[in-house]
């Protein structure tokens, strides 16, 4: 599998392509379907780059649990009845608590060191109140599950803004988790504007281009973070 551990993150972005080009150009049976080949496509890749090592189960639990939430909630989302809306919604909440709980693994939450965390909370509290200010009109009975959601996924990018306090995930953060979460978060805040509001359906290519690459960096801060801990704690 060692070729897939060099050229995994290109064919990766060949997949993700492929998905835009598809929402492009209205193929609607090959945008179903390369979509729901994104996160088995990380699965693998993150499970070849993780293969081996004794112990630290939580950090290979975690990591699989969050993306086959995140594949279930592409399933359900590919459907448009409201009910599979709302559980596609409830799988991604399920994704950003397991990360969340990694997050927090990694490096609690130490209020002493948050100002990463307060920093990030005034951007997402100020991003967030755009969302909602355009699209609360229109969300009905889908007002509390939004509001819930966007708390959830909030906790979950200031978790990663946490790992800057410690100086053995700085660079992880930097490179990976930070640039993950605030992708996802721009992701879904796209999403709510396009689906509540804007309903723009070039705007799909962009909320699926931040999604692709939101589970890329998270995947690959997954593997690394494992192989930073095979190499420097377990004995």
């Amino acid at each position: 599998m060692n070729w897939l551990k060099k050229y995994g993150i290109f064919l990766f972005l060949m997949l993700l392509l492929f998905h835009c080009s598809a929402i492009y150009f209205e193929w609607i049976d090959m945008r179903f379907y390369s979509k729901l080949l994104i996160i088995p496509f990380l699965m693998i890749l993150m499970g070849v780059n993780m293969w081996g090592g004794a112990g630290l189960g939580s950090f290979k639990m975690l990591p699989f649990i969050a993306m086959l939430a995140s594949f279930t909630g592409d399933l359900l989302l590919g459907f448009s009845d409201a009910q599979f809306f709302l559980w596609g919604m409830l799988s991604f909440m399920v994704t950003h608590i397991c990360n969340s709980i990694y997050f927090l693994k990694l490096n609690p939450l130490r209020f002493k060191k948050s100002k990463p965390v307060f920093i990030t909370f005034l951007i997402l509290a100020f991003f967030s109140s755009i969302v909602i200010y355009t699209i609360k009109d229109n969300l009905g009975a889908y007002l509390i599950p939004i509001m819930v959601y966007m708390v959830i996924i909030g906790v979950m990018a200031c978790l990663a803004s946490n790992l800057l306090s410690d100086v053995a995930y700085t660079d992880l953060a930097l490179q990976y988790f930070i640039p993950g979460a605030g992708l996802f978060v721009m992701s879904d805040g796209i999403l709510a504007l396009n689906k509540f509001s804007l309903q723009e359906p070039l705007l799909d290519l962009f909320v699926m281009l931040t999604y692709g690459l939101a589970q890329l960096y998270l995947a690959m801060g997954f593997y690394k973070t494992y192989e930073y801990k095979i190499m420097h704690v377990v004995k």
